[in-house]
């Protein structure tokens, strides 16, 4: 009997694809009102600070340390009030690992300091300032420390909530409702067409955001009652104009701006007949795996056309594709 989960199709692991890596063990379904407590009493914990989508790090003379003992934190302007729980690092004999961030007053002294950088959580994944297992857990603490800072009200009745289980959700006092950190499902997906001679090409775009000639797979959100295929065949129609038959999962990746996750999908295209939504996209062809392995050994930011980085799912929809057997 063949192994279902055999082959890299069915287990893919990218390295160095941003934010899809995470050591830590949230424990989440054992934690109570006393754990947040515990856990920063603990004196292996070790904090993470923000100051919105900034990270605070400190600079060493051979790297980045983004992690302070409860002291420190303290010191450097952490909110301690506002703390959550991310979990414990197994790396590390189960230390906790937590998230605050800082007063707004303190945090405007790391703006040009010689010992701390406030790094914005992409720059701090682009520019390989940590290690791809601990860019996780940044991720994690900017997406859970957003929805807390955007979701203090109850949607019920609109009442003033508290944090409650140590980050991992609020409660609402008044309605007795509670509340559960959102995360956003996009669909980013690679349209393949195989026409009568059997030869195959892809569609990317260049996306209006886009200034430069960077050329991308198609991606947007999800809508309520709709399923993961669906969702990809709708997106692609409204915005390329093509139809599409079969759908295949490739993986996924945290995306912490603020809280998406993206869901990498490769589509069968039954056309290649072109109609774009020019408020989104700026031009789109298809392309063939030649074309493809010439833009790929362009950097990002290049004059001629090129395809996103790898720290991205595109660039790892694209690069699957690419160097696949077409047979």
């Amino acid at each position: 009997m063949s192994d279902f989960f055999a082959g890299p199709r069915h287990n893919p692991s990218f390295e160095g694809l941003g934010y899809a890596h995470n050591r830590l063990d949230r424990d989440t379904e054992h934690r109570t009102e006393a754990t947040l407590k515990d856990r920063m009493a603990h004196d292996r914990a070790r904090f993470y600070l923000f100051d919105g989508d900034r990270l605070l790090v400190r600079v060493k003379p051979d790297r980045f340390d983004p992690l302070y003992c409860q002291k420190m934190a303290s010191e450097l302007g952490a909110d301690m009030d506002r703390v959550i729980l991310l979990g414990t690092d197994p790396v590390e004999d189960n230390a906790p690992r937590l998230a605050a961030p800082l007063l707004p007053e303190r945090a405007a002294a790391y703006e040009e300091h010689a010992d701390y950088q406030l790094e914005t959580v992409r720059a701090v994944g682009l520019k390989d300032m940590l290690p791809a297992d601990q860019l996780g857990a940044v991720a994690q603490a900017r997406s859970l420390l957003n929805w807390h800072d955007t979701h203090q009200y109850c949607a019920k009745c609109g009442a003033k909530t508290h944090v409650a289980l140590a980050g991992a959700r609020r409660d609402c006092p008044s309605c007795e409702a509670v509340h559960f950190p959102r995360t956003d499902p996009v669909v980013i997906m690679l349209a393949i067409h195989r026409d009568a001679e059997g030869v195959e090409r892809c569609l990317l775009a260049r996306h209006t955001r886009f200034e430069d000639p960077m050329f991308s797979t198609l991606a947007g959100f999800m809508e309520q009652g709709e399923t993961l295929e669906d969702a990809v065949r709708r997106e692609i129609f409204e915005e390329a104009g093509v139809r599409i038959g079969a759908v295949r999962y490739l993986a996924s990746q945290p995306w912490p701006f603020p809280s998406s996750l993206m869901l990498g999908c490769f589509a069968e295209a039954l056309s290649t007949d072109l109609t774009l939504d020019d408020t989104e996209l700026g031009e789109a062809h298809w392309y063939s795996r030649e074309a493809l392995k010439v833009m790929m050994e362009r950097p990002v930011g290049s004059p001629e056309p090129h395809v996103p980085g790898g720290f991205s799912i595109a660039h790892w929809l694209i690069k699957e594709w690419a160097e696949a057997d077409p047979a």
